[in-house]
């Protein structure tokens, strides 16, 4: 991916970014939109590297969890001030060396594309999940069959919040992830020392969503609608909370402090 944004920066074409059909990650797309836009203005060159967001979204803040707040409005006066265009709803037939054919017809041209793609579980656990490979889990993420097996983060299967026309899934980002693996520690001590599992707790969301220049603080809780609270906001303390969390989480894990916050 370097490599082929620096063939774009000597040889300036169009850009698509964005989901097909199934997929389920949809956050770090809108991340490139806003972070190319950025860079691209800074070197003078944004005019000539028109930028298309194409998704299975229904609308741009859907993201697979029914939207978020204002994030539709926010989304769409964000790409809009930026001139990146939208296509939304959409499914993708096929991909050549250098355009995305649409189901139904249609095409984008492209000089650099990053589309997040549908995927399925690992032939490994085949027998324990549905169709796609991904295993079911109770509340506290315990197989309903086999209660000595736990699943978390993008092996679990997780029902989409809605029907829509192109279908979506439902994301399971690194902070959803890292809480479900505390949750499910605690839950496996409770098993092997013979004790009930603690109460479910509803699962919640933080995001910061880098939007070049600033940031995007997003929150949800719980993750699914209907919540009890969202909050989306941008501002420049989200750029630099972003950038200093990433530190804090690398410095964290790889020093064996999982427990810390």
């Amino acid at each position: 991916s370097r490599d082929a944004w620096l063939r774009l920066l000597e040889t300036p074409g169009p850009v698509v970014l964005g989901s097909t059909q199934m997929a389920s990650c949809f956050g770090p797309y809108y991340e490139l939109a806003f972070e190319m836009d950025y860079e691209l203005r800074k070197r003078k060159m944004r005019h000539k590297v028109p930028i298309v967001y194409l998704t299975s979204e229904p609308y741009v803040g859907h993201m697979g969890v029914g939207g978020l707040g204002k994030s539709r409005r926010f989304l769409e006066d964000e790409f809009a001030e930026r001139d990146i265009k939208i296509v939304t709803n959409q499914s993708v037939d096929e991909i050549t060396p250098d355009e995305i054919r649409l189901a139904g017809g249609g095409t984008l041209p492209f000089k650099l594309a990053m589309l997040a793609p549908p995927f399925k579980g690992v032939a490994g656990v085949a027998g324990l999940g549905n169709p796609r490979g991904f295993i079911p889990a109770d509340d506290h993420y315990r197989h309903p069959k086999h209660q000595n097996i736990y699943t978390i983060g993008v092996a679990m299967a997780l029902a989409p919040v809605e029907p829509t026309p192109v279908p979506t899934g439902v994301p399971k980002t690194g902070f959803m992830t890292v809480k479900m693996a505390k949750a499910a520690a605690v839950n496996i001590a409770a098993d092997i020392d013979s004790r009930p599992p603690p109460a479910n707790k509803e699962l919640d969301v933080i995001c910061l969503m880098d939007m070049g220049r600033t940031a995007a603080l997003m929150m949800a809780d719980p993750v699914l609608p209907p919540r009890q609270k969202s909050y989306l906001k941008e501002a420049w303390w989200a750029k630099w909370a972003k950038v200093r969390f990433e530190k804090y989480f690398l410095w964290k894990m790889r020093h064996g402090y999982s427990r810390l916050p």
